[in-house]
């Protein structure tokens, strides 16, 4: 079996770790914790990108990327496609990797994983406390009582006002004044207690449907200078790519709608509009600056392209199964044909309920429901099944054309695997007359002494009869 990252394995059974061939990456998560990752030289940035969702447990890797700060002691996203060691030996600052999110989303109800949604909110709590999301006092309380909501649960000691000093619930540049500071914090711990119940998921998720409204969210932005030399403030966000003018003239706003293309050349940074004929243009930094933005922007709209995709598709109505009515066949009003539903022993009475538990490890004990069902390793065991391994469960009689395991599916739609004897209406109805004439002459026989060995003759020569008619 290969090793990752393009490490070879010798004849000694051993690997050396060589400063030549390998990379030891330390990655900063959300959380503040690091983790490090032996890469190989020639690894991508999306290897080393894939190598800490396996470790989170991530299936939906396409909102986070990785970051560095350039030598400009500025942020700048990895190019997941390149090696990560040339980019961080030719533009980064130290050689530390974080990780976070890349492209936000216009509302958190679209992330499924719950570990996705744990790594979202870590993430725009980051961006408030860091001052890239803009919030008034009322609404930095709000979020902060929240946070020690989803971050701490219920506790009562946590209602003291010198425990809650201890943390940072505001942005850190944004209140100077110290008693504008302890009354913040005291209404922090009077709000928390409103929020008493909530789980650690639904408090995130409430911070997070907060944030998503305010000012600043899903922007990334950059200085540049437009057409007539003036400073402005180039970035992107959700709708599409905007300008911010420090004149104070109004912001104008390209949306992604109407973008048909973006390049760069030499500093400069261009925009190819459907509504104008020639391109709009703005000047960075430098050139690889034009190019980090340009990247960037193409990446934003072609996530913003894939959302629409997405949503088209949720939107299309689903096809509706077709149920067959249950066949029931009367005959004089004797006889009609029981009719069972294949939902009639799904579920099962037993002393655990009608349930069954699941859990995503075989080897761990079972699993405490107060924790909101998450583990501290960031998994999220599942939910309850009734496939469980560990209760006792009642099989139900399979069917003996599906369970048949040389039958395929095609084969059963084959014209040469369907049966050549298949009853026909007339046959089921004789068939029913035959038994009925069957009970009469037995009845009649005992009721008048008939010799049993002539009703056997007449049963016989009916269903011989009845078969050669059909």
């Amino acid at each position: 079996m290969p090793l990752p990252f393009g490490l070879k394995l010798k004849r000694t059974r051993r690997y050396t770790v060589s400063s030549k061939s390998c990379l030891v990456t330390r990655i900063q998560q959300l959380n503040g914790e690091f983790v490090e990752f032996t890469l190989s030289v020639e690894s991508t940035g999306q290897e080393c990108l894939e190598a800490v969702a396996q470790r989170l447990e991530l299936r939906e890797i396409t909102y986070f990327s990785l970051w560095y700060f350039n030598k400009q002691n500025q942020q700048r996203w990895i190019d997941l496609e390149k090696p990560l060691k040339k980019q961080l030996d030719k533009y980064g600052l130290e050689p530390t990797v974080y990780f976070g999110v890349v492209f936000y989303i216009p509302s958190v109800t679209q992330l499924q994983q719950e570990i996705t949604r744990y790594q979202y909110y870590l993430q725009l709590k980051k961006d408030v406390l860091e001052g890239r999301i803009s919030c008034s006092l009322d609404q930095a309380i709000h979020l902060a009582s929240l946070a020690v909501q989803a971050d701490f649960g219920d506790f009562n000691r946590y209602d003291s006002q010198e425990f809650l000093q201890k943390f940072v619930l505001f942005p850190i540049d944004w209140i100077q004044d110290e008693r504008v500071l302890e009354d913040a914090t005291q209404k922090v711990a009077l709000l928390y207690q409103t929020f008493r119940g909530l789980s650690a998921p639904e408090a995130e998720m409430l911070y997070m449907q907060e944030v998503e409204k305010m000012e600043g969210y899903g922007q990334e932005s950059y200085q540049a200078k437009d057409s007539t030399g003036t400073d402005v403030t180039l970035g992107s966000c959700l709708d599409g790519i905007f300008v911010k003018h420090k004149n104070g003239r109004p912001l104008l706003l390209f949306r992604w709608s109407e973008i048909n293309n973006m390049s760069h050349n030499r500093s400069f940074f261009a925009l190819e509009l459907s509504n104008r004929e020639e391109s709009v243009q703005f000047q960075t930094e430098d050139m690889e600056t034009s190019k980090y933005v340009c990247r960037m922007c193409l990446a934003r709209l072609k996530s913003y392209e894939q959302q629409l995709n997405t949503c088209f598709v949720n939107s299309q109505p689903k096809p509706q199964g077709y149920m067959m009515p249950p066949p029931q066949m009367h005959y004089n009003g004797h006889f009609t044909e029981p009719y069972t539903s294949s939902q009639d022993n799904l579920y099962m009475n037993s002393q655990n309920g009608y349930y069954y538990h699941s859990q995503t490890s075989l080897d761990c004990p079972p699993l405490e429901y107060s924790s909101g069902g998450r583990l501290r390793n960031g998994s999220v065991y599942s939910a309850h099944s009734t496939s469980s391994l560990t209760n006792p469960q009642h099989y139900l009689q399979p069917s003996p054309m599906s369970s048949n395991p040389s039958i395929t599916g095609s084969d059963i739609t084959r014209p040469d695997y369907v049966p050549s004897h298949q009853m026909s209406y007339l046959y089921q109805y004789l068939n029913i007359i035959f038994h009925h004439l069957r009970s009469y002459i037995i009845l009649l026989s005992s009721s008048q002494g008939t010799s049993p060995l002539l009703v056997s003759v007449i049963i016989s020569i009916s269903g011989i009869s009845t078969s050669l008619y059909i």
